[in-house]
């Protein structure tokens, strides 16, 4: 896009600009990228006082389910390889441990992410159970993990990012 005029590129619609920001991002082109930005129209819009902490906190939300949805994915994975080397390899199977082991941490991670994300609602102002639902809430399996969460240490990476969506 380099040789373009500014002119041009103001005439992009949205879905045109992103394209070619990300282009410009996967070159690494950092400056490229910048100057597709600076070149977008602007405007004055009116949207409600909720709005962007709506938005924010349903981002969140989404993200905080994904992470939950794939620990408990895990959990019942390994539940999963657990049963099926007891029942074909019986109780002496020296893996049974393995799994067991690796289903407890992700058990544990699920109710760990779950605590990071009410702590990080919560200290924005919402309720974290009624934010969750508004997005459909989670599955029932992730759901029976996170409702024996209480006094689970929340991870500090998962609230620190958390919250970083959260700030204005």
């Amino acid at each position: 896009m380099k040789g373009i005029s500014d002119h041009l590129l103001s005439n992009l619609n949205p879905a045109q600009r992103c394209s070619v920001i990300f282009s410009a991002l996967c070159r690494e082109d950092f400056t490229e990228a910048n100057r597709l930005a600076d070149t977008a129209p602007t405007a004055i819009y009116t949207a409600g006082d909720f709005y962007n902490p709506f938005t924010r906190a349903m981002l969140t939300a989404a993200l905080a389910r994904g992470d939950i949805e794939q620990a408990t994915a895990q959990v019942w994975a390994n539940r999963c390889f657990w049963a099926t080397r007891l029942h074909s390899e019986g109780i002496d199977d020296p893996s049974l441990d393995v799994f067991w082991s690796a289903a407890t941490e992700s058990r544990d991670r699920a109710r760990s992410l779950w605590s990071a994300f009410a702590e990080a609602v919560t200290d924005a102002g919402m309720e974290p159970g009624e934010v969750m639902a508004s997005m459909g809430g989670l599955s029932k399996l992730a759901q029976e993990s996170v409702d024996a969460s209480a006094g689970a240490e929340p991870c500090p990476d998962a609230v620190a990012l958390y919250a970083a969506m959260l700030s204005p």
